[in-house]
């Protein structure tokens, strides 16, 4: 990513908080009437038959079409929780975006399953568009941290960047850094699920790293990232932290990264998460670092090289059975309007960007001598060998002449002579 990306990057996230908070839902739909009527289709400007901005082919008031398909996974708040058929607890209509105010071509909930790859893909899309309003340039792009070092420090852990270590507490981001004085929220998780109470965005502190507790770490290698994309299944039963083989799990890193299973072992996201500590080391807290972002964007663009290289139909993603929010057709939690799963597993020039970044396959990837094609041509050069050297033989043969089988000496002696 070009130097202007990152400063850029630098430059917005420095000002600590972005301006202009907005709420989950518009602020129109939040009237008695929208909320009986469970709609919400506003207006786009004041033509009163714009709704959804349907007269510029922005979108349209449409059905909100929930998954009902079975889950599975670790779930007990069955028909507790407003996150189930997902935005249907408080609106059954809604703006279906489709056109030009929509930013791209098409378009735990995001964790330990399927939806992993296209949670936070669609995450990044809309902080990158956020990012591009903010600054007025639709060119920008989020940069991404190529993480695949296999060293034992942090290369983007630098004052220039995101903050070097601070000397009198490594925990810390360095006084010189712009991230020195980075607060972070909703980070007290205990103290929310014994209140009964959701994060109101308060201050809880400042941003941690504590590399010195992970010494024994490294970051993945290029070899991690290559025996991931080398996998062939996006992912297996039962679609969770424990599945085999599974792309999606390798990726996530609760398998190593050729795909088996090893409980005490983190591989590529997961480990990264870890060898930075602190902050990003806990899902409810990571995206407090701004490393989060990057992070992301590269986790991002190995998912999209594994899409150009597989090229998957969108079948090969489970119907159901996948944890609760991980099935294909099941809306995003909490984007709205809402977006399924299967829209954004697409490639990326699908939906409108791309990574400059070129991942090199696995010498075994590459197409070449299998055994079984080497036995049979080890057979036809036998073959092709055995021919000439009988044409070689015909060739002597008739360069000699014919050789009588017998050799016949007449004699001229008479009968009657003695032999």
């Amino acid at each position: 990513m070009s130097p202007l990306c990152w400063g850029v990057l630098f430059s917005c996230l420095g000002c600590g908080v972005l301006p202009g908070a907005r709420a989950q839902f518009p602020r129109v739909c939040m009237t008695a009437d929208s909320l009986l009527n469970k709609e919400c289709c506003p207006l786009l400007g004041v033509d009163v038959a714009n709704v959804c901005g349907s007269q510029e082919g922005r979108g349209q008031c449409a059905e909100v079409q929930a998954d009902t398909r079975p889950w599975s996974g670790p779930y007990i708040l069955r028909n507790q929780d407003d996150r189930e058929q997902w935005p249907r607890k408080f609106f059954n209509r809604t703006c279906k975006c489709t056109g030009p105010g929509r930013p791209y071509k098409a378009i735990d909930f995001s964790h330990q399953g399927p939806a992993f790859v296209t949670w936070h893909r669609y995450h990044l899309l809309w902080l990158e568009r956020d990012l591009q309003r903010l600054i007025g340039n639709d060119s920008f792009a989020l940069p991404y941290w190529d993480f695949a070092t296999g060293r034992n420090e942090c290369d983007v852990c630098t004052d220039q960047l995101f903050g070097a270590a601070r000397g009198d507490d490594p925990t810390l981001i360095s006084q010189n850094s712009r991230f020195s004085s980075w607060e972070i929220v909703c980070d007290s998780l205990d103290d929310y699920n014994r209140r009964v109470t959701l994060c109101n965005g308060t201050y809880e502190g400042l941003l941690r790293r504590n590399q010195v507790g992970r010494n024994s770490e490294k970051l993945p290698t290029l070899k991690d990232i290559q025996d991931c994309l080398s996998l062939q299944k996006f992912d297996n039963p039962p679609f969770f932290q424990n599945s085999t083989f599974s792309f999606r799990n390798a990726l996530e890193g609760f398998d190593k990264a050729d795909g088996t299973l090893d409980s005490q072992v983190r591989s590529l996201h997961n480990l990264v998460h870890s060898f930075l500590n602190g902050t990003s080391a806990l899902p409810h807290s990571a995206a407090n670092d701004p490393i989060f972002v990057v992070l992301h964007s590269f986790t991002d663009a190995i998912f999209d090289e594994w899409m150009k290289r597989v090229n998957p139909p969108a079948d090969v993603w489970p119907q159901e059975l996948a944890p609760i929010g991980h099935n294909r057709m099941y809306n995003m939690v909490p984007f709205f309007p809402p977006v399924t799963n299967e829209e954004l597993f697409l490639t990326a020039d699908q939906l409108g960007y791309s990574y400059a970044i070129d991942l090199p396959v696995l010498v075994e990837e590459i197409p070449g001598w299998t055994p079984t094609f080497l036995v049979v041509m080890g057979i036809l050069v036998a073959l092709a060998g055995l021919f000439v050297l009988l044409v070689f033989l015909q060739y002597r043969r008739l360069q000699k002449g014919y050789t009588p089988l017998m050799e016949t000496h007449l004699s001229n002696k008479r009968y009657t002579e003695e032999a």
